[in-house]
């Protein structure tokens, strides 16, 4: 579980994501054991205004059928080294989007 104060929700919530399960795959994989669920507790979960119409396109994407796997090598997580590879993974389109300040 991760706690976060504040967070663009378009932007930034994705690779929030994508970050802490690849933390919790390493951790799982130093002690052997089975990553299971990645809980978030978010705080200021916003949709800046500028967002509003790429959130809308991404709705309108149809969720792929199959999750890409992460393959984990070499892993030396005191030395911060480790190799990967994400299998199966198929992108909908790029949706760009300002940062907003």
């Amino acid at each position: 579980m991760w706690n976060q104060r504040s967070v663009d929700t378009f932007l930034g919530l994705p690779f929030n994501i994508a970050s802490y399960g690849m933390l919790l795959s390493l951790l799982a994989d130093e002690v052997n054991m089975i990553p299971e669920e990645l809980i978030g507790n978010l705080g200021d979960t916003h949709l800046y205004s500028n967002h509003i119409e790429q959130a809308g396109r991404q709705l309108q994407n149809e969720p792929k059928p199959h999750l890409p796997k992460l393959k984990l090598t070499n892993v030396d997580i005191l030395n911060g080294e480790f190799d990967y590879e994400i299998l199966h993974y198929h992108s909908h389109d790029k949706i760009s989007a300002p940062i907003s300040n």
